[in-house]
């Protein structure tokens, strides 16, 4: 059983393959601006934060509130994750793809003086630095970094674990849903209007289930990259 096996077991998740990179498409025949401001657009659609409409059901408003505030957390976490490595490669003089063993054999390289290792006990791990009497700044800093890397990591499993069932209660009774939320609303044009939240409400679900579960799966590479690197079995 590999590492992140063993930490989704922890967290009770299941496993799952999904897609990050969609391919933008081609929009052939608009002006330059009109291309960037739909390519943006449709970016920030599938990236962007969580944004619960109104349904007018209090019941179902708090499950979609309690999804969207889950999922942003999860991507504010998967943001500060890649922010440590981005910010190590930097540090270092690694390339972009590298990673984080690249940035550990330069780590070692830069400050020879000290013995460097990653130490991890269950899911945390750290930068340990012997002696750790007058450990230069730079090196200081790349310890904070990677007690940084540490807490978004588990935050991103942890919170995938919890976003599945709750996006899972609400995309399998959508046809339920949508029949409870024509019946609160007696007027057609406020049916109309409570309906098409609903929908995109649904939708954002559909996307956050997706980037979740593709935050997740960077996150266990992650961390069986640590296991390999401290020693850990994976």
């Amino acid at each position: 059983m590999s590492f992140m096996n063993a930490l989704c077991c922890c967290f009770n998740t299941e496993n799952s393959n999904i897609q990050t990179n969609e391919r933008q498409p081609l929009l052939h025949g608009q002006p330059q601006s009109a291309r960037q401001s739909r390519t943006a657009h449709e970016t920030s659609h599938r990236n962007g934060r969580f944004i619960a409409r109104h349904v007018g059901i209090p019941e179902l408003d708090q499950r979609f509130e309690d999804v969207a505030e889950m999922f942003n957390l999860q991507q504010g976490h998967r943001e500060a994750m890649v922010e440590c490595l981005n910010t190590l490669r930097h540090r270092y003089h690694c390339l972009n793809g590298d990673g984080l063993s690249e940035c550990l054999k330069r780590i070692k390289e830069e400050h020879g003086t000290h013995h460097i290792s990653l130490h991890m006990k269950g899911y945390d791990f750290s930068l340990a630095v012997v002696p750790n009497s007058e450990v230069p700044a730079k090196l200081h800093s790349s310890q904070e970094s990677i007690r940084a890397l540490c807490q978004a990591s588990k935050a991103i499993v942890a919170a995938a674990t919890k976003l599945q069932e709750m996006i899972g209660w609400l995309t399998k009774a959508e046809e339920q849903l949508s029949n409870q939320v024509l019946q609160v609303a007696p007027a057609y044009q406020e049916q109309r209007r409570l309906e098409d939240n609903l929908r995109e409400n649904l939708q954002q679900c559909h996307r956050a289930r997706e980037l979740s579960s593709a935050y997740r799966e960077e996150a266990g590479k992650l961390l069986n990259e640590v296991a390999l690197l401290s020693g850990v079995n994976p």
